[in-house]
């Protein structure tokens, strides 16, 4: 029986690092008035973007931030925007060690008894690694072409697409919201 509860925590402690919770951080202008940006446009910047090495990926994220953008009250604009609006990815490689116990031995100052041994058990080490990817969507004042808000969020990547796709979502949304409260505080 321990040795079955101790095995499911060895398991669920190697999934821990993996399914850790998507970060959401935020840094804007203070001096910046959100109240006069009613308009967006896409800033050209081919260098860090997806657009070239993952299409779909690029596609999916440009998407979502249009989404949330428009239906949080902004309208794109095909002339001269109120801001400027760009994202780009990174992805890093983790690893993950952890070492399980089993069995039992002494407590300290016991030492080696010839009756009853050291004690018993082994140890097990392993190491996995996993991706977290980190998504930056900055928008600039056009006028200025100073920057007025960031936001990044930061998870580990699922392998398969679909989960990709969600959590590409879900980051561009709670971003969002973040700047919801920025642009909305004085419009309703």
């Amino acid at each position: 029986m321990k040795r079955t509860v101790a095995l499911a925590i060895a398991l669920l402690a190697l999934g821990v690092a993996p399914a850790m919770a998507q970060k959401v951080y935020i840094d804007w202008d203070k001096s910046a008035d959100f109240d006069k940006y009613e308009t967006f446009a896409w800033a050209k910047t081919p260098e860090v973007s997806l657009q070239d090495s993952s299409p779909l990926m690029h596609s999916r994220i440009k998407n979502a931030i249009e989404y949330q953008l428009t239906t949080g009250g902004m309208i794109e604009a095909d002339g001269k925007p109120d801001v400027y609006v760009t994202y780009h990815g990174e992805n890093e490689t983790r690893m993950n060690v952890n070492t399980s116990n089993w069995g039992y031995g002494h407590g300290a100052g016991w030492g080696w008894d010839p009756y009853w041994g050291g004690g018993y058990g082994s140890s097990t080490t392993t190491v996995s690694e996993y991706d977290v990817g980190t998504l930056v969507i900055d928008i600039f004042d056009a006028e200025t072409m100073q920057m007025i808000w960031r936001g990044s969020a930061t998870k580990a990547i699922p392998s398969k697409p679909e989960k990709q796709a969600k959590l590409i979502d879900d980051a561009v949304a709670k971003l969002a919201r973040q700047w919801e409260k920025k642009y909305k505080r004085g419009k309703m």
